[in-house]
């Protein structure tokens, strides 16, 4: 490769203001095939571009006043301007996800779908806890039939089969818990979301269900159940 083209080609981009703007296109498709693979590293390297050509623009913008263009700037900056807010709307409000896209479901181990209606008593026989689907794919809602002898509250804790990854770290404990006084009976429930993942890109995930008792008691496990799911698109 001639490098004098290379040389010419790097100037041009600073010194003509239209270039840093028609260079915006890259990215663009890059960002589109992310899209298409399913690719998350293909997505962070568009946007990697993306903010680059952000910043060419700018020193672009420098140059057109040095040069005495100063009113080509302009455009450079509306462009950019618009982009950038334009991008970080997108990652802010609905940001791709494809957490669940390239996972597979192991065929060595025992797992179920969440049931699409309120459990009924036979389905407590072989398993004290049942997860069931809740308004939209990503967001669930367990039940349990079992009877703590002493106060507290039920939680779950969630985690990618095949990773061991804990899924949504963050909401889960505090959203999915359920306060238990030691007289309580029936059956106990509450919903909650797992935000990883998009609709239809389905995985692997064991639910664990946990209990923390009242007082200075340490949190235990009580059970364990793996499940076929998928995230939440926000």
């Amino acid at each position: 490769m001639n490098l004098g083209y290379i040389k010419t080609g790097f100037k041009n981009y600073f010194r003509v203001w239209w270039i840093p703007i028609i260079s915006y296109l890259i990215p663009f498709g890059i960002f589109i095939l992310g899209l298409a693979f399913k690719r998350v590293f293909i997505i962070d390297f568009s946007l990697i571009l993306f903010y680059l050509n952000i910043l060419g623009s700018i020193i672009s913008c420098v140059v057109q006043v040095f040069i005495r263009k100063w009113y080509l700037l302009f455009p450079q900056l509306i462009v950019a301007g618009f982009l950038f807010f334009f991008v970080g709307m997108i990652f802010t409000y609905s940001p791709p996800d494809f957490y669940g896209t390239h996972k597979k479901i192991p065929e060595n181990i025992v797992i179920s779908e969440p049931l699409d209606s309120i459990p009924i008593q036979s389905d407590f026989n072989n398993y004290h806890f049942v997860l069931t689907e809740y308004g939209q794919p990503g967001i669930y809602k367990y039940y349990t039939d079992l009877k703590p002898k002493e106060s507290g509250y039920f939680f779950i804790k969630a985690y990618e089969v095949t990773s061991n990854d804990q899924l949504s770290t963050n909401r889960l404990k505090e959203r999915s818990k359920i306060k238990v006084d030691s007289v309580d009976l029936g059956i106990f429930s509450n919903d909650f979301t797992i935000y990883e993942g998009s609709w239809g890109d389905k995985y692997g995930a064991r639910f664990e269900l946990w209990f923390d008792p009242k007082g200075d008691k340490p949190e235990y496990k009580l059970t364990e159940r793996n499940y076929i799911i998928e995230g939440w698109m926000r």
